[in-house]
């Protein structure tokens, strides 16, 4: 008996230790360890360095640079830049006030020459005699110049101001000698030959007028009152179709000018284009109203 029940309990153990493929257990494994590498720390740029600071004197010698080249929107805005760093430098309010002057803005003009005054007594009589000159006063304005070319002030204008009140009092033999002395400072200045070439043109010298104007196109070719000028002297030279030609590019700069409109239609009516003058005087009357 003892032996039947060990039999069977040896063949219970068997049977409970038997394994088919069909219920093998999966086996076991350990999970597998990896290291975790430390990741970067995350580190901003630098921040890119502040733009040099331009100090006065770089702002007033790019804006010269700007005034010989006939770009005065872009010297005014340098001299500015060189006043607002330095609001003592004489110089800065002076060369604006030559660039405004340069656009034709010449109350604004003045108004940089007295503030430039204020900072340097010496420039007091260039801009009195400026401001003499705008209101027509033109004995006092000689005057003032006059003193401002001894003071070695803003010479080139002082000697081509001086030169135009002469010009508007009729010497025009000393209105040349002050624009030469101007040329002889800047001979790239086109505005003195401009107005050299207008004293020519009073003196009845249409030739060498006619070579002032054309100098000072080529010198700044955008201002119309050398084309305007070479229109007039072609015009007395009874050379028409020349002075429409001068006169359609003074147009063009200044289209708001009825002079301009004027004399071409005095050249369009010496033609015989009547219909042309016409219309030409009739826009002239209607800029003037």
């Amino acid at each position: 008996m003892k032996k039947l029940l060990l039999s069977l309990l040896l063949a219970v153990i068997f049977l409970g230790c038997k394994s088919t493929p069909q219920e093998s257990a999966p086996a076991v494994t350990e999970p597998e360890v990896t290291e975790t590498q430390p990741q970067p720390q995350y580190t901003p740029p630098p921040p890119s360095p502040a733009p040099p600071q331009i100090d006065a004197a770089t702002h007033f010698s790019r804006g010269n640079e700007f005034y010989d080249r006939y770009d005065f929107n872009q010297a005014i805005e340098e001299y500015s830049q060189a006043i607002k760093k330095d609001p003592g430098m004489t110089e800065a309010y002076i060369n604006r006030g030559n660039a405004y002057s340069g656009k034709l803005e010449y109350e604004k003009a003045l108004d940089d020459y007295l503030a430039g005054a204020k900072t340097n007594a010496d420039y007091d009589h260039f801009a009195q005699g400026y401001s003499l000159y705008l209101a027509q006063n033109y004995k006092p304005a000689l005057a003032e110049f006059t003193k401002a070319i001894d003071k070695k002030t803003n010479l080139l204008a002082a000697y081509n101001d001086r030169g135009l009140v002469h010009s508007n009092m009729g010497n025009y033999d000393l209105a040349i000698a002050d624009f030469n002395e101007a040329i002889s400072i800047n001979p790239n200045s086109a505005f003195p030959y401009n107005n050299r070439g207008n004293a020519y043109f009073m003196k009845g010298n249409n030739e060498k007028a006619i070579e002032d104007y054309d100098k000072a196109i080529e010198l700044y070719p955008d201002i119309a009152f050398p084309y305007a000028g070479r229109g007039l002297a072609n015009y007395r030279n009874k050379d028409y179709d020349k002075a429409i030609e001068d006169y359609n590019k003074a147009i063009l700069i200044m289209p708001e000018e009825p002079y301009f409109y004027t004399i071409r239609g005095n050249a369009y009516s010496a033609k015989g284009e009547r219909k042309l003058a016409d219309v030409d005087f009739t826009r002239a009357k209607v800029l003037r109203n």
